[in-house]
């Protein structure tokens, strides 16, 4: 069975900025539940480069949204050829079908 790329990685992509916002709106409500959270996630230590807290501007947020569904996109159409180039059938790729149409 292939995956249909533009589909997946369309659903990985809305994910993605699901999963952004909910970030962005707990850094709002929250600032040291992310930090706690971001910490937990990258094992990195975040306290030294935010001593202030999060400082959040529109333009940041907006730019970081774009570049992690855009990212995100890519990731699922390269995994979904992949996977389809890998089940070892070149000619079951399948991109996109049209509405109604199954492939």
């Amino acid at each position: 069975m292939t995956i249909k790329v533009v589909p997946f990685a369309t659903a990985l992509a809305v994910v993605t900025a699901i999963t952004y916002v909910l970030m962005v709106l707990i850094a709002l409500a929250s600032p040291g539940l992310f930090l706690g959270l971001y910490q937990a996630w990258t094992l990195l230590d975040l306290s030294q480069f935010a001593p202030g807290g999060i400082v959040l501007s529109l333009p940041v947020v907006v730019f970081g949204l774009v570049s992690m569904v855009v990212a995100a996109w890519l990731f699922g159409a390269i995994w979904a050829l992949l996977y389809n180039a890998l089940l070892g059938a070149p000619g079951e790729v399948v991109v996109a079908t049209a509405p109604g149409r199954q492939s």
